[in-house]
């Protein structure tokens, strides 16, 4: 056995990619990268098929790459499978570069194929290398320059470790052509540029820079999951109902906190393609916010928001407001089946009645409300409340915040008034001056 073959199954072994006998659909575009993978997949003894993707952009020469695959696989007896799809119409149609189109349309057909068996794709430290830089260059955190993983689910990459010269040299000793993208001498792409100028620059300073990247990442990604693992322990401690607690992402280190706020994000719907390093510092100062009620924009049309000590996320929009219509009370005396939002229930009770202090269910004294202008409504900036002879009047504002009543929930609250002030609010109680005092009393129940 080769070098280059005992290499390629030491890192089979390392990152546990195959069983032996296991079979792994192998992506192949012809390339010398694809076509050294496939063929020592099979020369160690794997059960190996073969997924090659026509993406229609080059023409003749996509053609070529096609045919080429088909005698490759022939020559190895590798059942191949084709796929023809015209990448730039559906870039143009998705509204994705053709670099992105590309691969959405090879992984979903790779993954239609292999049915749940392994896909391996080749892959190199050259690739490694080529993507750091590329994520560098763009702006990027730590999970950016992990760079390419090993394994990923049923996708495995065996060439991982290996450079681009040792591929050609096993490709070379075994008398083995391959065929050449015409675009990878073009620099209209970015990773072209980083490949044909700046790996050139590095491997001058450094002939083993491919190896020395890939080792960088490895260890990168040891960290990364060391911090992703911290992070989903604290996550998962923070959880209260359908909400999450302030405080402990607050407690969390930095490192931690933000990678607690894209678990929150990704568990709640938020798609990560349309997620950035500026919704997590949104999210960030959201949760450092001293309002109370504070909240962001998220994609996917949803919304993140503080309530007090509680973050949360749900579909809504940032200036919703529920208000329910002014009614007379009068009016639902006189027609309980008046159309209203919250069902009112209004009995009236002699003197001496026996009442019971309840939030939802107001007794109150029939002789303080002037019936011609007592209202249902909902609150009204401005309105005032007492609630006990040693207390003070308070603004439902300063209640509700003392209560700690979501915002969003504010408006939605009954307040019973007149010409003369506030009654009764749901959810807080009766003003002091309208309690029952030995007269008639009007009961009125508020059911939501």
């Amino acid at each position: 056995m080769n070098s280059f073959l005992k290499k390629i199954k030491n890192i089979i072994n390392h990152f546990d990619m195959l069983e032996r006998g296991e079979k792994v659909f192998v992506g192949i575009s012809g390339g010398a990268d694809s076509t050294a993978l496939l063929i020592s997949l099979c020369e160690l003894g794997y059960e190996v098929g073969a997924l090659h993707l026509n993406h229609c952009l080059r023409g003749e020469e996509s053609m070529r790459d096609e045919e080429f695959c088909k005698s490759l696989c022939k020559k190895y007896s590798v059942d191949l499978i084709i796929k023809r799809e015209d990448i730039a119409r559906y870039a143009k149609r998705s509204k994705q570069s053709i670099e992105t189109a590309a691969r959405e349309i090879r992984y979903k057909f790779f993954e239609s194929e292999a049915k749940g068996e392994k896909i391996a794709t080749a892959h190199t430290a050259s690739d490694i290398i080529e993507t750091m830089i590329f994520h560098t260059v763009r702006g990027t955190g730590l999970t950016g320059l992990c760079a390419i993983p090993p394994v990923r689910d049923n996708i495995i990459r065996p060439l991982i470790s290996c450079a681009r010269a040792d591929v050609e040299e096993y490709l070379n000793i075994k008398n083995e052509s391959f065929v050449v993208d015409s675009t990878n001498f073009s620099n209209d792409y970015t990773r072209n540029k980083i490949r044909n100028k700046i790996i050139p620059v590095l491997k001058n300073i450094n002939p083993q820079a491919e190896k020395a990247a890939s080792e960088l990442a490895l260890r990168l990604r040891q960290d990364n999951d060391f911090l992703q693992r911290a992070a989903k322990e604290e996550f998962e401690k923070s959880r209260i109902g359908n909400g999450y607690n302030i405080d402990v992402f607050l407690k969390a280190h930095i490192a931690i906190r933000r990678r607690m706020l894209k678990m929150l994000c990704i568990q709640n719907g938020v798609k990560m393609s349309e997620f950035t390093s500026r919704h997590i510092e949104a999210l960030e100062n959201l949760i450092k916010n001293k309002n109370p009620s504070a909240k962001i924009c998220l994609p996917n049309g949803l919304v993140a928001k503080r309530q007090y000590d509680i973050i949360l996320i749900e579909i809504g929009k940032l200036n919703e407001k529920h208000e329910h219509n002014v009614i007379f009370i009068k009016d639902i005396m006189k027609n309980p089946l008046v159309s209203i939002k919250k069902r009112i229930e209004l009995k009236k009770h002699k003197k001496n009645y026996v009442f019971y202090k309840t939030f939802n269910t107001f007794y109150i004294d029939y002789g303080t409300i002037d019936m011609q202008s007592c209202v249902l409504r909902s609150r009204k900036a401005g309105d005032k409340i007492c609630l006990s002879e040693k207390g003070c009047t308070k603004t439902l504002k300063k209640l509700f915040i003392e209560k700690k009543i979501p915002s969003e929930e504010r408006n939605s609250l009954a307040v019973i008034a007149d010409k003369n002030g506030v009654i009764a609010v749901e959810g807080i109680g009766i003003d002091i001056s309208r309690k029952p005092s030995g007269g008639e009393i009007l009961e009125i129940g508020i059911k939501g």
